[in-house]
């Protein structure tokens, strides 16, 4: 186990993105509610989660980057600045329409979480098939089979994280009547409740977001500072959507959240480190996706199929184990306990186990066969 983690650094650094966005959603959770509930109080959640992110993916890279040697600098190039702050965008709007579709449909977030966590690794696998950027050329596309047991794993890992965070949301609604699956869609795409909408732009957003991340960081040359600069790209899409614009919104509310709230700050400061952490985890994935790939003669896009479903299937499963075990109340941040959960929880997590296992063994298989060159259209001579 040591030998092939240590061949493949980088799903060491999915586990711990998984870990840490599996984290993420008790934690605002928790916050929130700490600070008052209010319509308001999603916004200083969401000024908490953007601050952490400014102190973890800005000031934290930039110190670093300053004091390189000439030498040691990345490229700073315009390519790879626009789409490391492209993802970083996506990774911030994502977490924006997650809490926007709570906030639109209470009585639905049930459906929410499984959706989005179903549907962002079959977005990644589908824009990672067909995207194929190259150095200096973003634009490249080609159509690149993967082999087909990496289809029944990435179904199994959707499936199962559906009914993991399904399960979840089950057991908190105890005997309370759930609504039926097909009323929620039916008024999934209305003008007033459009929770159904902000739900898939999420999946969109995080299903793009590695895609955007792998290529930006590789056109930033490829060295050691180059993952800080594509991080310090992350964290300043983060400060302008999730810093400065709620607090203009703050600015302008009639009512306010409860500032006065140390336990509220807190959490939500700490959930805005869990998904800042998972944002750098995922950065040093790819980057070590791309050495080993190189290392071994591969094409460095060899990989990149296979970090975000692994991600987005192991992220419900330690949300939902968290949720089990902790349970905190009102002032009472410390408070553990153990809930029998619903009986789909163990069937999501084998699901899910199972549609790793697949994914990593299709990887294997990919690596014995014969390495294959997208298919793309001639590119056009110059004139």
């Amino acid at each position: 186990m040591v030998a092939y983690l240590s061949r493949n650094t980088w799903i060491l650094f999915v586990a711990l993105a998984g870990l840490s966005w599996g984290t993420y959603v008790p934690l605002i959770a928790y916050g929130g509610t700490e600070l008052g509930g209010k319509a308001e109080a999603r916004l200083l959640a969401i000024l908490c989660v953007g601050i952490a992110y400014f102190l973890i993916g800005v000031l934290y890279p930039l110190y670093y980057l300053l004091r390189l040697p000439q030498s040691a600098q990345p490229e700073f190039t315009a390519t790879g600045l626009a789409f490391s702050a492209l993802a970083g965008a996506a990774g911030a709007a994502g977490a924006i329409c997650v809490v926007f579709a709570t906030a639109s449909a209470p009585q639905y977030k049930m459906f929410i979480a499984p959706l989005i966590f179903g549907l962002a690794p079959v977005i990644n696998t589908l824009v990672s098939m067909v995207w194929h950027p190259q150095k200096g050329q973003p634009w490249h596309f080609g159509l690149q089979a993967p082999h087909w047991l990496l289809w029944v794993g990435i179904v199994s890992v959707a499936l199962g994280a559906a009914l993991v965070l399904y399960s979840k949301e089950l057991s908190e609604a105890g005997d309370k009547a759930t609504p039926s699956l097909l009323t929620a869609l039916e008024q999934g795409f209305s003008t007033s409740k459009p929770w159904l909408l902000f739900t898939l732009l999420a999946g969109l957003a995080w299903g793009t977001y590695v895609p955007l991340i792998f290529y930006g960081g590789s056109e930033l040359g490829g060295k050691p500072s180059s993952r800080l600069l594509a991080i310090l790209c992350v964290g300043l899409a983060y400060f302008i959507m999730a810093v400065l614009g709620p607090s203009v919104m703050l600015l302008r509310a009639e009512q306010q959240p409860a500032w006065d709230s140390v336990t509220g700050l807190t959490f939500s400061g700490l959930a805005g480190a869990a998904g800042a952490i998972g944002a750098i985890c995922v950065i040093f994935a790819t980057k070590s996706a791309i050495d080993s790939a190189k290392a071994e003669g591969r094409p460095p896009a060899t990989y990149k199929l296979f970090i975000a479903p692994l991600i987005f299937g192991l992220a419900p499963v330690i949300n939902t184990l968290v949720s089990v075990l902790w349970h905190p109340a009102q002032r009472n941040p410390l408070s553990f306990d153990l809930k029998t959960p619903h009986p789909l929880l163990w069937l999501g997590i084998v699901a899910v186990g199972l549609g790793a296992a697949l994914v990593l063994y299709s990887k294997e298989l990919s690596e014995t066969a014969p390495a294959t060159k997208p298919s793309t259209s001639p590119e056009p001579k110059p004139a």
